[in-house]
């Protein structure tokens, strides 16, 4: 239990230092996708976040494959590099450009790093 209250409050350490953690994101997405845009948006955007919520990093690349299965080696890779632990809140959206512009027309405020 009480490594589980530990991860916990790790987490919300995270969350509550987002910009930090975003940034380093941002800094391993652009070495893994250079040139890839990188934006953070949701509930730590809109001031409305708590311990248990997650940071939605959106990175925007017109290099990323389209294989879900190398998307997926691609956020592992940026995961690594960024030294995010394995219980790390961000939540990190991969897209092409065109995936890109439908999440840019809904997902409201966002901060670009």
């Amino acid at each position: 239990m009480e490594v589980y209250v530990d991860i916990l409050l790790k987490r919300a350490e995270m969350v509550r230092n987002w910009r930090v953690y975003a940034a380093r994101v941002a800094e391993a997405a652009r070495a893994v996708l250079p040139g890839a845009r990188v934006y953070v948006f949701g509930s730590v955007v809109r001031g409305e976040c708590t311990g248990g919520s997650d940071v939605d990093v959106l990175v925007i690349s017109g290099s990323l494959p389209r294989s879900g299965l190398e998307r997926a080696k691609v956020k592992v890779k940026i995961e690594e590099l960024a030294g995010l632990p394995p219980y790390h809140p961000f939540e990190i959206h991969l897209a092409d450009e065109e995936e890109g512009g439908w999440y840019l027309s809904r997902v409201g405020e966002l901060v670009e790093f």
